[in-house]
């Protein structure tokens, strides 16, 4: 009796194993192939530098619009769901989650080419997922407010265990919104204002170089004189009133230690690293000529900037477009300065937590330097439960910080703030103009603003190399 058992587990084994074998095609096992393939193919550098439209064409609206990678991309999903758990999107209540959009783009790429799903379809709320009908694959298919609720920050691509890149085919289906004009009003502003103006707040360009008028010496015009290192401010840098004193304080750090750094005036635009985030790609590309003509004009060796975003289209996406000098954060040339000896500042001896920029840390790779500047200004740095390439964004990127958010159960910048708060800080450091803007509103939420000061790492420079002082919390 055991030995006919024994045979005829045998053959229903063999049965299984075949039929299971034969299953893999058509279902999600697909991803034990997939995944390995995508992982080979996998290139970060494609988020940092978002690839242009198909030629001819404005956004996807088709099958044939995505690449072989993104397509592979969506058939190595293993729904772990480890980009569902670290995105603030989802997090703050918005209908975006990363792993039900590759899902969902998956699912409808399978029933479009008329693939049999067997025992691997789903279904979800249509404010998250597809209405898998026959409407634009941006709108109805994946819906207007889950691709606008995307902040760009990259954790998802970051933490994706099989190498998706959920970013750039996200950006490429909010370009066809774009070209179709169904966007929010206060970003259709923000766009008319950049397109008018060359700024999002919509001033004058005359304007742009007004935070200068508060200090006691000139700033270099870098295209009338040369100089070692042009600083691009960026748009919050030069006209949020909140932010001028810190563009001011950092003009005295650099007056005060010697270095030759000079600006663009009114010929400074937009860099567009948002812009380009929204998927308004024409105006992208009309702001990168009207730098490049800025830059021409100018006489210098390495350009700086105060704006992680700003940082990353000009290190990253530029030099396609000619740029060849080298692009430095701040927080970089504030190091240089400390290292080289250049300046001796004293331990301030404070507590105070660090705050990782999307832009500069996950898309960019810098962690270490505004550690080193913060330890070498004599500060006890205490870690955040997500810090480093885990750091929670602030909610501003990818063009949200032009778009409504009441509609959130709890604001990005709010939940991060929440999380310094029991760290026993006195100071917020951060190192991104939106970073300050955003947290500063954040801490008035939360009503601690009296117990946690939110502060820019060159507000503790200042204070350490006595160009300035500050108030003690």
């Amino acid at each position: 009796s055991a030995r006919a058992i024994h045979a005829w587990l045998w053959w229903v084994h063999v049965g299984m194993a075949l039929a299971f074998v034969a299953y893999i095609p058509w279902s999600k096992a697909w991803h034990m192939l997939a995944s390995p393939t995508n992982l080979a193919v996998r290139d970060l550098a494609t988020t940092r530098r978002i690839p242009t439209p198909p030629e001819g064409k404005t956004g996807y609206d088709s099958i044939d619009d995505f690449t072989p990678r993104e397509l592979l991309g969506f058939d190595s999903c293993t729904k772990c769901g480890r980009c569902h758990a670290v995105c603030p999107a989802r997090t703050a209540g918005a209908p975006l989650s990363p792993r039900d959009f590759i899902l969902d783009l998956r699912q409808w790429v399978d029933r479009s080419r008329h693939v049999p799903l067997l025992l691997d379809t789903e279904t979800r709320p249509v404010a998250s997922g597809p209405l898998l009908t026959d409407g634009a694959l941006a709108g109805d298919v994946i819906v207007d407010k889950t691709l606008w609720s995307c902040t760009t920050c990259m954790a998802c691509v970051e933490i994706c265990p099989v190498g998706i890149e959920h970013v750039p085919t996200i950006v490429q289906l909010r370009s066809s919104l774009v070209d179709r004009g169904e966007m929010e009003p206060t970003l259709q502003s923000a766009l008319q204002n950049i397109a008018t103006q060359g700024n999002s707040f919509g001033k004058s360009a005359r304007m742009r170089a007004r935070w200068t008028k508060g200090l006691d010496f000139p700033i270099v015009d870098a295209r009338k004189e040369h100089v070692e290192y042009l600083w691009f401010l960026g748009d919050f840098a030069s006209f949020d009133e909140r932010l001028m004193s810190i563009s001011q304080t950092l003009a005295k750090v650099l007056n005060a230690s010697g270095v030759s750094f000079g600006i663009l005036f009114d010929d400074e635009r937009n860099a567009g690293n948002d812009v380009r985030r929204v998927g308004e790609e024409g105006l992208f590309e009309m702001l990168v000529e009207q730098n490049m003509e800025a830059f021409s004009k100018a006489s210098f060796d390495k350009i700086f900037t105060t704006d992680p975003h700003t940082f990353n289209t000009l290190r990253n996406e530029y030099p396609s477009f000619g740029l060849d000098k080298p692009v430095l954060h701040y927080s970089e040339l504030l190091a240089i300065l400390m290292f080289t000896e250049e300046v001796a500042p004293r331990s301030l001896g404070r507590r105070v937590t660090y705050h990782d920029p999307c832009y500069l840390g996950r898309y960019n790779r810098i962690f270490d330097t505004p550690r080193a500047v913060i330890a070498g200004l004599g500060c006890d740095l205490v870690e955040m439960p997500r810090h480093g390439a885990n750091s929670f964004c602030c909610g501003a990127g990818g063009g949200r910080i032009w778009m409504d958010d009441s509609y959130l159960e709890e604001r990005p910048s709010v939940n991060r703030i929440k999380e310094a708060q029991g760290l026993g800080v006195d100071y917020f450091v951060v190192a991104c103009p939106k970073d300050y803007a955003m947290f500063s509103d954040a801490v008035k939420t939360v009503g601690i603003e009296d117990s946690l000061k939110v502060i820019d790492i060159v507000e503790l420079f200042a204070e350490a190399t006595e160009a300035t002082e500050l108030v003690d919390v």
